[in-house]
This record gives C-alpha cells, sequence and structure tokens, in this order.
C-alpha cells in the first residue's frame, strides 16, 4: 500500500470520528461508514487527477540550500504568533465558558493557534536533520539555557516587584532550574540530546517510502488513539514530538508541492469542521480536553494539529521573494521568537489582569483579540530585541578581550 493511501487513511478516521457528531444515529455505524465513504473519495479524486496528469500532490527532490530562507522566518512568525494567540484562551475563560453556536468561530482560532509548538518542532527538523553527534550540536545548548535563566530572573524580578510575590531560593530555583517559565526549553533540551540518534536512524533509510512510513508510524502511535477510542494506547505520546521533527526533517529533502488555495481551503474546512464538531460534542457544557487529543499534551499530537501544522508549513515554507522591508520584518521577529516565547506570558499577566480579576465574560473579551494578542507580540518583540541587543554587546566585549 502506498504511504499516500495510509495518509488518506488517517485523514478518513479523523473525519468519520468529527461527523458521527452529527448524526443521532448508531454512533459506531455512523463512525466506521464515514472512514470506508471518505477514504474512498479521496483515493478516487487522487485517481482522477493523477489520471488527468493533475496530481493533488507533487513531491519533489529539493535542492541545495543556502543563506537565509524567508519561508522559514515566515513559519517562525506564524508560529510565535500563536504563542500568545493559544494564551489568550486560557487567560478569558474559555474553557470555563458553557458551548453554544458563537463558540464555533473562536474555537476554530483555538485548534489553529494550538499549531504553535507543533511548527516550532517542525523548523526544528528541518534545519537539525543534518546535525551530527559533536561538540557543536550540543554546545548550542549553552546559549539557549543562558537565554532562559536570564530572561526568568527578568521574570522572577517582576514578580517580586511588581505582583509582590514572596520570593526565596526554592522559588528561584522552581522557576529557573525547573523551568516553570519555560516547559518547552526543557522540551527542546531534551531533543537536542536525542536529535543526533534520531537523524542517524532517519538517513539510514535510503528510499523515500520507508521514511515517510516512520512518519506515519509516529503520527499513528500519538494522534490515533483519542479517535479510535484508545485502540493505539497512549503511552507512545511523548514520540509527537519527534513525529513533528521528522516530518520537518522530510520537509526539509523533499519540496512538497499542494495548490496555494486548495490548501488554504483544506486548513479551513479541517478547521471549521473540527470546531463545529467540538460544539456538536460540548453543547451546553465546557471544552472536553480529551476531545480529539490528549489532555496531558494538551492536544499538540492530536490529528487536527499534526495535519493542520503541516499543511500550514507546505503552504509557506517555498515562499521565495526579494522584498527588503517584507524580508527584514519577516527575518526580525524570526530571530527573538524564542524570546518572544518566554516573554509574552510575562506580559500576558499584566494584559489580562483586570480581565481575570474581574471575570470579564469570554465573548466580551474576544471583541478585542487583535488588540489583547497584538499588545502581548508587540511588546514581546521589543523587549525580546533588547535582551538580543544585551547579549550582543556582551559577546563583542568578550571578543575585544580576547583580541
Amino acid at each position: 500500500m502506498k504511504t499516500k493511501n495510509i495518509l488518506f487513511l488517517y485523514v478518513s478516521i479523523l473525519a468519520g470520528f468529527l461527523i458521527k457528531d452529527f448524526f443521532k444515529q448508531n454512533f459506531l455505524i455512523t463512525y466506521f461508514f464515514s472512514i470506508v465513504l471518505v477514504w474512498g473519495s479521496l483515493l478516487s479524486i487522487d485517481y482522477i487527477f493523477r489520471k488527468l496528469k493533475m496530481p493533488i500532490i507533487k513531491v519533489e527532490k529539493r535542492e541545495e540550500r543556502s543563506g537565509r530562507e524567508l519561508g522559514a522566518d515566515i513559519v517562525r512568525t506564524i508560529a510565535v504568533l500563536f504563542v500568545p494567540t493559544i494564551h489568550f484562551f486560557g487567560l478569558t475563560y474559555y474553557y470555563s465558558t458553557p458551548f453554544s453556536e458563537e463558540m464555533i468561530f473562536p474555537t476554530m482560532i483555538r485548534w489553529l493557534s494550538l499549531c504553535a509548538v507543533p511548527l516550532f518542532l517542525i523548523i526544528s527538523g528541518y534545519f537539525k536533520i543534518n546535525s551530527r553527534f559533536n561538540k557543536k550540536h550540543f554546545f548550542a545548548i549553552i546559549p539557549l539555557l543562558f537565554t532562559h535563566i536570564f530572561i526568568s530572573l527578568i521574570r522572577v524580578y517582576v514578580d517580586y516587584k511588581i505582583w509582590g510575590k514572596s520570593v526565596d531560593l526554592d522559588y528561584i530555583l522552581n522557576k529557573v532550574l525547573y523551568f516553570e517559565y519555560g516547559w518547552y526549553i526543557r522540551l527542546y533540551i531534551g531533543m537536542l540530546f536525542l536529535m543526533p540518534f534520531f537523524n542517524i536512524a532517519y538517513k539510514s533509510l535510503n528510499e523515500k517510502w520507508k521514511k515517510e512510513a516512520i512518519i506515519l508510524v509516529l503520527v499513528g502511535l500519538n494522534a490515533l488513539g483519542p479517535i479510535t477510542f484508545d485502540v493505539i494506547p497512549s503511552s507512545w505520546n511523548i514520540l509527537y514530538v519527534f513525529g513533528y521533527y521528522l516530518i520537518g526533517a522530510y520537509l526539509s529533502e523533499y519540496k512538497i508541492k499542494i495548490n496555494p488555495i486548495l490548501n488554504i481551503l483544506l486548513i479551513g474546512i479541517i478547521l471549521y469542521i473540527t470546531s463545529y464538531s467540538t460544539y456538536l460534542h460540548c453543547m451546553g457544557d465546557v471544552f472536553d480536553w480529551s476531545y480529539i487529543g490528549y489532555k496531558l499534551n494538551s492536544g499538540y499530537s492530536s490529528m487536527v494539529a499534526f495535519i493542520v501544522s503541516s499543511l500550514i508549513m507546505i503552504l509557506f515554507i517555498n515562499i521565495n521573494f526579494s522584498f527588503r522591508p517584507l524580508n527584514f520584518f519577516f527575518e526580525a521577529i524570526s530571530l527573538v521568537s524564542l524570546e518572544m516565547y518566554l516573554f509574552s506570558q510575562m506580559f500576558d499577566e499584566f494584559i489580562y489582569k483586570e480581565i481575570i480579576e474581574n471575570k470579564v465574560s469570554f465573548f466580551s473579551s474576544f471583541e478585542n483579540i487583535f488588540v489583547l494578542v497584538g499588545a502581548s507580540f508587540l511588546l514581546s518583540f521589543m523587549l525580546s530585541w533588547v535582551k538580543k541587543c544585551i547579549f550582543l554587546i556582551g559577546y563583542l566585549f568578550k571578543r575585544k578581550k580576547e583580541l
């Protein structure tokens, strides 16, 4: 069986799981019938377009790359924009608001912004697939740790000076040593230790279909559980990070072409059906963290997140044009994406303070989502470049002393 057909099967299982909530008939019959119908339709459509010599998906070997890539900067910008967006939902009582039809559109944005972490992981695979088991690779952990410590200490100071929190040694250790301010950093450091081994394993697969197969296995082990009623156990859950990583590695080696309009349409359809199905599932009740994805990782390993994140990456990674102001804009954000991630939560405490204290309704806050998210994004961006300049001055001073 072609790996593409397995991908279609994954999409069909997701569709079957979502469609079952649209009908009141026996859900198992609806579920299996929907899977067969969608899978058959996808296979037929793909066959027809291939016969017409208009394949929906084209895969070709990627040419050697050099220099900065605009597409990657755009993807990082989107990912870091999604960070304060997903925080918005956690700080404005979205998860405690009973579901009505009005929740469908906000839920679309929620599922979309959930792609923040997946996009960062995919980008890591895109650039780190050639990393080897050497000093250069592992020394990359040092600036990462310095950045985390520096920003964490700033946040500790803010907690003490602005919020009047009791700060002692245990408090500092919890925030800095145990990464309470940046769980993703701890996760990423663990990934850095394992990346060379995954790279060796991936590169040892000398046929394209084998590389596609390992990605599909990792995606299946992590994403199929919730939509197959736990037939696939959640035991393999943490491997979702390397599922995304190898997607990035694959896209680094192969260029996947999907018509941009079709790509955007697919993202919109998936988000709408997922959100409408979420509304039907949760109607009159609050958001169900275990629906479609695992509560343990906030749904990052869900099939929706895998598909939408991959489509976003495919849509933007191949973009390449030369318009210096726009290139500079995306590059400026991309260069401080890590710092913006770490700073954004600190600014959220200021931005959402009155909303949280006054228990402002979610829909009232949602009317101002662009202002709230934009403020967090802009403030994080500015302070991140202040940090960047401080580190740059320190580096130049050190180099001058060495000379």
